[in-house]
């Protein structure tokens, strides 16, 4: 157990002993979740991708609770009012902030902005309705349904002439070889959580800073998550497996991003210090 009580990561990787109070409540969660719980939008959209997923982060991020009959809505406005999902939407913002932030910066210059786990990319194009034609957007993800909604967004909000897309794994240096262009700004947000090998994440960003050579990266980091246990024990990932989500400080990962080169770390936490957002330079 680590801050809090909650659980360490290697804890989370293993399975609870089946006499274990806590496997049966884990269990009946799951079961509720999986039957009654699938009435709710959210929840059935998280079976369906993922909970890891760009999808159902744009699910939360929408805040519009949805599902069959009475009963649908109420799990699903019970679901999007979860602190995980409250702390989702505050970390949107601040997100959507530090990047105007940074785009005011270069006083209407051109920009190049590459997003390497974009899902939908929801709070992008709230960046890109805000902001003229000198902003463009690459948007890149490993699922093809992701880039599928996005695409039909960009049309949507008629800014298809702005924003490109390829289908790419964003810790693949083949991957990011294929990305035309020098970006200005990388993101890569909703990405370290879902990763449990931390040579994986240093080995990438010094990747990162050798092949794209960004003038900045924005990532998130999940610090803290008191509900990080019955997402690891309830909830499906992207593949079908167990959503366990690796909690690290920022400290780590920035340090991790200052040896590959990148400096001037900017922090900003949601209210619930779930995440840290961090904006770095090259």
């Amino acid at each position: 157990m680590n801050r809090n009580g909650i659980p360490g990561f290697e804890e989370l990787l293993k399975p609870l002993p089946w006499y274990s109070p806590r496997s049966w409540y884990y269990g009946l969660c799951s079961l509720f979740l999986g039957t009654v719980g699938q009435l709710s939008d959210g929840i059935r959209t998280g079976y369906r991708y993922g909970f890891d997923s760009g999808m159902i982060m744009n699910y939360v991020y929408s805040n519009k609770p949805g599902g069959k009959f009475y009963v649908g809505r109420k799990l699903d406005e019970a679901f999007l009012n979860q602190i995980t999902c409250r702390a989702f939407r505050a970390v949107k913002e601040i997100q959507k902030n530090m990047i105007m932030s940074y785009l005011a910066e270069r006083n209407g210059g051109g920009t190049f902005i590459v997003d390497m786990a974009s899902g939908e990319a929801d709070y992008l194009y709230d960046v890109l309705r805000q902001t003229g034609p000198e902003v463009k957007a690459h948007l890149r993800d490993i699922s093809a349904n992701a880039l599928d909604e996005s695409r039909k967004t960009a049309a949507r909000l008629r800014l298809g002439d702005r924003v490109t897309f390829g289908q790419g794994d964003a810790l693949d240096p083949d991957s990011l070889r294929r990305i035309e262009g020098k970006p200005d700004l990388v993101i890569e947000v909703g990405l370290y959580g879902i990763i449990h090998d931390d040579a994986l994440i240093r080995a990438h960003l010094a990747q990162l800073r050798d092949i794209l050579n960004p003038d900045a990266l924005l990532f998130n980091v999940q610090t803290y998550n008191p509900q990080i246990e019955l997402v690891a024990r309830v909830l499906r990932n992207q593949e079908g497996g167990r959503c366990v989500w690796h909690l690290r400080p920022a400290e780590e990962v920035i340090g991790w991003a200052e040896e590959a080169g990148f400096r001037e770390a900017k922090v900003t936490y949601d209210p619930y210090r779930i995440y840290a957002v961090v904006m770095m330079r090259s």
